[in-house]
């Protein structure tokens, strides 16, 4: 008779199911250490920002002055703060202008009562800066005062760029500085304005502006401005590494043109569309060529030519030259004219005809 085989018991240690609860708990602990060794990474972060933040700003504003530009603010009302969502500095009595021309005096001198520069530390995010310029301003051009302040006026751009920032934009609502000697206002309703290095290396810009009042304006034409469209970009190279009077010849000297695919500009009476491409020549000096269908033409020549920018023969000329080629759009509208527009040897021409002299570039 065949023997039953005894039933194997299994181990205890073969069966043993750790507890819900220490499972838990260790669950609990691991989750614990990885968070505190991520919120120490994270606190790193935050002040390795917060530090490379603000010696980004002092050594900016080193090499600023550095180059002749008066570039200032109260070191002692510097302060970082922000954390830990945020990387936050402010700076307090800003000025900033251009280096002194040969008169002994700066074009333009523009300060503020405060900057504000906020960074998000996380990994997608940590190479913008936002910049936010809205509180009280002043702006000072020749005999000009102006002060207020904008709605918004906004910078973003990637500061681990070398050179002009990879990506820039300025967005600026309801800018508003009042003329203290007079009635007069600088204004903006709206200008956005948007660049970025392409992946060919090319440097695109989109300007886009409505309702400005400008606190220069062209002799006869006033500082109004309805609106601007620029759209467009830089060739290969450009701004990569500053934009000095040396980068920016080795630039020329490389073939570096600016392509205007868009442009179009009221500024009452004119009313102008087209688009071209301007270089520099070997002073340094822009030239370019652009086809434009221009609205107003006739009106704009002769207002300049009253405010002293275009001369009496000049103007005469344009007027009797360019008249045979107006017309009405079959559409119907205003007379209108179609013409190639170049700049060369500091003039520029409209078609065949010399109608005023270009403002040299002071290097």
């Amino acid at each position: 008779m065949a023997r039953i085989p005894h039933p194997i018991k299994a181990h205890p240690a073969l069966t043993y199911q750790e507890p819900l609860m220490v499972r838990i708990g260790r669950y609990a602990m691991t989750g614990t250490l990885v968070l505190l060794v991520l919120s120490g990474l994270y606190v790193a972060v935050w002040f390795l920002t917060a530090m490379n933040l603000r010696s980004g700003i002092e050594d900016w504003t080193k090499a600023r002055q550095s180059e002749g530009y008066l570039a200032q603010y109260d070191d002692q009302k510097a302060r970082i703060s922000g954390f830990p969502f945020n990387v936050k500095a402010q700076l307090s009595d800003v000025a900033f202008a251009p280096p002194v021309e040969k008169n002994g005096k700066r074009p333009w001198v523009w300060s503020a009562q405060k900057i504000a520069f906020k960074i998000v530390p996380l990994p997608w995010s940590i190479g913008e800066l936002h910049v936010d310029l809205s509180h009280h301003q002043k702006l000072s051009i020749n005999a000009a005062r102006f002060e207020g302040k904008a709605k918004k006026f906004e910078l973003l751009l990637d500061w681990t760029s070398k050179g002009l920032p990879d990506d820039f934009s300025v967005e600026i609502n309801n800018l508003d500085l009042e003329n203290k000697n007079n009635s007069y206002r600088f204004f903006i309703d709206h200008l956005m304005a948007l660049t970025n290095r392409q992946s060919d290396g090319a440097y695109g810009f989109d300007v886009n502006g409505e309702g400005l009042n400008l606190p220069v304006g062209i002799s006869g034409l006033g500082r109004k401005v309805d609106d601007i469209i620029l759209r467009g970009q830089l060739s290969d190279g450009f701004g990569q590494t500053g934009l000095s009077k040396d980068t920016l010849m080795g630039w020329r000297d490389n073939g570096g043109t600016m392509e205007v695919e868009r442009l179009q500009l009221k500024y009452d009476p004119l009313m102008i569309q087209g688009n071209g491409t301007l270089a520099l020549d070997g002073d340094m000096q822009l030239v370019g060529a652009f086809s434009a269908r221009i609205q107003g033409f006739f009106e704009t020549v002769e207002q300049l030519h009253r405010g002293g920018v275009v001369r009496g023969p000049d103007a005469t000329m344009a007027k009797v030259v360019l008249g045979m080629l107006a017309k009405h759009p079959d559409t119907g509208g205003p007379l209108s004219i179609s013409l190639p527009l170049t700049i060369q040897d500091g003039t520029f021409f409209a078609g065949p005809v010399r109608l005023l002299e270009m403002p040299k570039i002071n290097w």
